[in-house]
């Protein structure tokens, strides 16, 4: 039976059967991938700390005729207190689900994984919740690039800007090419945060999501 190896970013973990699950990862070397773990949903399981979504995880594959089945898993870089980080999960939680519903096994990309740890590291850079529009416009900064590596963004230059509000095309370059972090101190009207995030957001809507994205009531629900 071959085997594959990667390190990876855990998007999901869902039940499949009585006691294993199906995890859904994105991994550094093979894209998006998806396996069960047998037996992990058992109380005295040894994986059952190691597939958390959202967290790291080295992992070994089993490749099969009728599913992959995950042989081994072992947490890295591990984020303290991430999960209770209601920032962290604000936008952690979306950006994972956008991932997983617009890539397709056997794909990889370097830059989706190394966006997903960013997020997930963001939340180190401050112990100060953000606000919920500051938080929209992050989920929206890290979707607009995941939907540059997918080919999939929208030119905002061939738009009609005489209804955007001063700033917002700078904001959006901004939002392109700085790392995730310095929105944290990008200092700007809320209305100005909301208007940009609101034209990634119409751009997601295009996408061929399975189900709609429920960030940004998820975010002012959990920071407002």
């Amino acid at each position: 039976m071959p085997y594959l190896r990667d390190r990876v970013f855990i998007l999901k973990n869902e039940p499949f059967r009585e006691h294993d699950a199906r995890v859904v990862m994105y991994g550094r070397e093979h894209g998006k991938l998806s396996a069960v773990a047998r037996g992990v949903r058992r109380m005295s399981a040894k994986q059952l700390g190691h597939l958390e979504p959202l967290t790291n995880a080295d992992v070994m594959i089993a490749v099969g005729q009728s599913f992959d089945k995950l042989a081994v898993a072992q947490t890295v870089m591990p984020r303290t207190g991430l999960r209770e980080d209601l920032g962290a999960m604000a936008v952690l939680g979306p950006l994972a689900h956008l991932v997983e519903s617009l890539t397709r096994p056997g794909v990889a990309d370097l830059s989706i994984y190394e966006l997903l740890e960013e997020t997930a590291d963001l939340w180190q850079s401050t112990d100060r919740l953000p606000s919920p529009e500051r938080g929209r416009l992050i989920l929206a900064a890290a979707s607009l690039r995941l939907l540059d590596a997918l080919g999939e963004a929208p030119d905002f230059d061939l738009i009609d800007h005489k209804d955007l509000p001063e700033g917002a095309m700078t904001l959006l370059r901004f939002m392109r090419l700085r790392p995730l972090r310095d929105l944290l101190a990008v200092t700007a009207p809320s209305t100005l945060f909301v208007a940009t995030s609101a034209m990634v957001e119409t751009a997601l809507e295009r996408t061929p999501l399975a189900t709609n994205l429920h960030g940004p009531a998820t975010i002012y629900a959990l920071l407002a």
